[in-house]
Formats: C-alpha cells, structure tokens, sequence
C-alpha cells in the first residue's frame, strides 16, 4: 500500500490497535480486518469499535464472517481457505488489489513508485 499508492498505512495485531493505532482511525479512514479462527470474536469487536470511530471496516477470513455483518461494512470471504498460516497468503492478492485501486484513483503508476530503486545496491 505505501509503495504503490503513496499511502499510510501500517500492519497491527488486533487487540494491539486498542492502544496507540486507535488515535489515528477517523472518518475517511480503512481498516481491513485478516480474520483468524481463534479470535474471530475480539477481532469482531476491535472492528466494531473502529467502525464507530468513522472508519470503514473490511473483514476478511474463511468461515463465520456472516456473525460479523453487523460490525463491519464489507466482508471478503475466501471460501476453502486452510485452517493453517499457511492459508494467510491467500489475503495477498485482495491487498494487492486494493493498494492498485487505491494508485490509480491517486493517478499513480504503481509499477514505478516514487523515490524506489528495483535493486538495493551495498558497498560493503
């Protein structure tokens, strides 16, 4: 999100948010959600909490988003996903997908973001 829209963005555990992140969370802001099995139900809350705040929820998970409908504004559900970590890369391509959306609507070109080299070079 940073590098191809030009972004803020950051990554936080759930319950983590409930300190410093939640400062930064008003109206106009995005909060998507990566929705575990163990702790659908804090996360749910956490998200509730946010959307109150103005911002706009995402969840997305593989099973029991429908219990969540309530809390957020948009659910994405991805359908057969393994109940292992292994399973977290298939939140990839619909991140992918958002911070492209989010560099064209800014008239960016994601391919060449701004100030980034394609290979970091060390004189060592």
């Amino acid at each position: 999100m940073k590098e191809m829209s030009l972004s803020y963005s950051e990554a936080f555990h759930f319950l983590e948010f409930r300190h410093g992140p939640k400062s930064m969370v008003e109206p106009g802001a995005v909060v998507i959600g990566l929705l575990d099995e163990h702790s659908r139900e804090y996360q749910g809350e956490v998200l509730g909490e946010l959307r109150e705040l103005g911002a706009t929820t995402v969840c997305m998970g593989s099973k029991g988003l429908d219990d969540l409908q309530m809390a957020v504004d948009h659910t994405v559900n991805l359908f057969g996903a393994p109940e292992s970590h292994y399973g977290d890369i298939l939140y990839l391509p619909f991140l992918q997908v958002v911070a492209l959306h989010r560099a064209r609507v800014k008239g960016l070109d994601p391919d060449r973001p701004r100030n980034l080299d394609l290979v970091v070079r060390l004189n060592i």
